[in-house]
């Protein structure tokens, strides 16, 4: 399913847009963002653009945690990576103008006031805690906006967990859920998360 998505969007779009919306602080947005812009850049070697299109700043403390190869104004980057920190709404077009293969848009926790943006990816992806008491607030995300057109084809995915949790969530939710391999360094993509991605992306 995801496959036909992605095949479409690319040919619509001519690139992979995917957004990402945690469920609440902390559920590991940013984590899965990079793993999945490293996977899309080292491992599928794609140009690849991550964007924090929130407030969180987590992007400068990544930034001055790793060496990178290339800094700009608001920019880093590492080979096919380039990350754009704390943008904002006016600044997506442009970004949107340059020569990207696929671009990670990281919403953080706000998705009421990134919905339009959000709904514009062609892959949504939300993201989840494995914890008992993050399950209410994942639940009630997806009664939130259970009557917008497509959510159906919205991927769950839940950090730092297993499948046997991602499955009891998923029974709950009464949809497919996915259990994010745990990484420690997201920039370093592992042999685990390469397969979890290339295995949902197919890429």
């Amino acid at each position: 399913m995801l496959l036909r998505k992605l095949k479409a969007d690319r040919n619509a779009k001519g690139r992979i847009t995917v957004g990402l919306v945690g469920t609440h602080h902390g559920a590991g947005v940013t984590h899965t963002g990079l793993m999945l812009s490293f996977y899309l850049g080292e491992e599928a070697g794609l140009k690849t653009a991550f964007l924090e299109c929130n407030q969180h700043h987590d992007l400068e403390l990544i930034e001055r945690a790793y060496e990178w190869q290339e800094k700009g104004q608001g920019t880093f980057s590492f080979r096919n990576i380039t990350c754009h920190k704390a943008v904002i709404p006016p600044q997506i077009p442009h970004i949107y103008g340059e020569a990207y293969e696929s671009l990670v848009l990281d919403f953080g926790t706000d998705y009421m006031a990134n919905q339009e943006e959000f709904l514009r990816c062609g892959i949504k992806i939300v993201v989840g805690g494995a914890s008992e008491w993050d399950t209410p607030k994942l639940v009630q995300f997806a009664k939130e906006t259970a009557q917008l057109k497509g959510n159906e084809a919205w991927f769950y995915f839940i950090s730092r967990s297993n499948d046997k949790r991602a499955a009891q969530i998923g029974h709950i939710l009464q949809r497919r859920v996915w259990a994010v391999p745990t990484a420690i360094d997201p920039v370093l993509p592992s042999n685990s998360s390469n397969r979890f991605f290339r295995n949902i992306l197919n890429l």
